[in-house]
């Protein structure tokens, strides 16, 4: 895991990218707390720490340019501002479309980040192509002086990459963050060619995803159904080695017919593999195992067995009220 509390800005630089390119030509040393405080948040706020990505090439790393601009930073401190310019340059040549909007791109270099208890030096890349209106309120002499501002918000979701030099045997661990998903194809796939570190990790995640759009979405369910499922999908992969989907869909969904399978091999047999811990822990905080009622009443489900779910709690209409009500039975309370 990356640490970054403890982190210093050690430069940074600013360039614009556009249709033309104006490039910075200076990179600032350490800045005072309150910028390296918002340069700290533009990098790191809401970056996805569980999903590792690696860089890659289909003939050679070396021919992977913002790889190669990245490892020459770290081998050669010095080398920041230059190799930063080659970086907006490249991301220049990349953003040739009509929909990718202009704007600033921060280069910093981060030293003192903490991973897994080593000093590590992490780099990174921001591309922050919308500003917001802010308003300073200054008390000058004793009147109030108002300026309206046009800012960068620095905790807002911006096209960001975070690599984490692991040393000269070892290829950098890279953590990335997409404003909106479109931006996945020109910001992971051609800026930076970056594929997944831990495959298993990936297809964990995203088989448990499909299986719960599946289990919700599919109307003949009732809502201790698709509770009790939810709960034996978690529970069949906590228990096994191998996602298999037939075996899943046997293990789950006992009584399955021929179209249900088929719309559950049909989608989620591209994500088999080898179940990965950390994968279901990331898919898990998806899992929200409630009844939501209105009037803000929840009830939480933790069990498994459909049959026993359905013992517990009983579902019916009041004619006298016109509403439905629920019927929960318990041993006692803990």
């Amino acid at each position: 895991m990356l640490e970054v509390s403890e982190s210093k800005l050690a430069q940074y630089v600013m360039h614009y990218v556009s249709d033309g390119l104006v490039l910075g030509h200076e990179a600032f040393p350490q800045p005072e707390v309150m910028l390296e405080a918002a340069f700290t948040q533009l990098a790191f706020h809401k970056l996805d720490l569980e999903q590792q990505y690696e860089f890659f090439h289909e003939t050679d790393i070396g021919f992977n340019e913002v790889y190669t601009y990245v490892k020459s930073i770290f081998d050669n401190h010095p080398s920041f501002l230059e190799q930063s310019k080659n970086i907006a340059q490249h991301l220049h040549s990349v953003s040739q479309h009509p929909n990718i909007k202009s704007g600033e791109l921060f280069v910093g270099l981060f030293e003192n980040c903490v991973w897994n208890n080593e000093v590590k030096t992490a780099l990174a890349i921001v591309k922050i192509d919308e500003k917001e209106m802010f308003l300073d309120v200054k008390n000058e002499q004793n009147e109030m002086i108002v300026n309206g501002i046009d800012g960068i918000n620095v905790k807002k979701i911006n096209n960001v990459v975070v690599i984490v030099d692991l040393g000269q045997d070892e290829m950098p661990a890279v953590f990335l963050k997409t404003k909106k998903k479109e931006d996945v194809v020109y910001w992971q796939e051609r800026f930076l060619k970056l594929k997944v570190a831990d495959e298993s990790f990936h297809k964990t995640n995203l088989a448990l995803t499909e299986c719960k759009k599946y289990i919700l979405k599919e109307d003949s369910y009732t809502n201790t159904d698709k509770l009790g499922f939810l709960n034996k999908t978690l529970e069949y992969f906590r228990n096994e080695e191998q996602f298999q989907v037939e075996d899943y869909i046997e293990t789950v969904f006992e009584a399955a017919d021929e179209v249900q399978k088929d719309i559950l091999i049909n989608t989620v047999k591209p994500y088999e593999t080898k179940i990965s811990e950390s994968g279901i822990v990331k898919a898990e905080k998806s899992y929200k195992r409630k009844i939501k009622l209105d009037a803000n009443i929840e009830i939480q489900v933790n069990v498994s067995d459909i049959t026993q779910i359905n013992e517990l709690i009983e579902v019916g209409y009041d004619e006298v009220t016109n509403r439905k009500f629920y019927k929960i039975y318990f041993d006692e309370e803990t």
